[in-house]
C-alpha cells in the first residue's frame, strides 16, 4: 500500500522575508568568524591522545 506524500511547507509574505533575512544574517556571521586553531582545541587534543592509545594514529 502506497503512503500518502505530505505537503511541503512554504512561507509567504512577511514570513518568508524575515526568514530570509535572519538566513543571510546567520551565514554573514558564520563567514566572518575567526577560524580556530585545531592543535589547541581541548576537545581535538584529547580525541588525537585517544586515538594514540588506541593505535589509530
Amino acid at each position: 500500500m502506497a503512503t500518502a506524500i505530505k505537503a511541503i511547507p512554504t512561507l509567504y509574505g512577511e514570513d518568508a522575508i524575515r526568514f530570509r533575512e535572519e538566513m543571510e544574517a546567520n551565514e554573514r556571521a558564520f563567514l566572518a568568524r575567526e577560524p580556530k586553531d585545531r592543535d589547541k582545541d581541548p576537545f581535538i587534543v584529547e580525541m588525537r591522545k585517544m586515538l594514540e592509545r588506541s593505535g589509530l594514529r
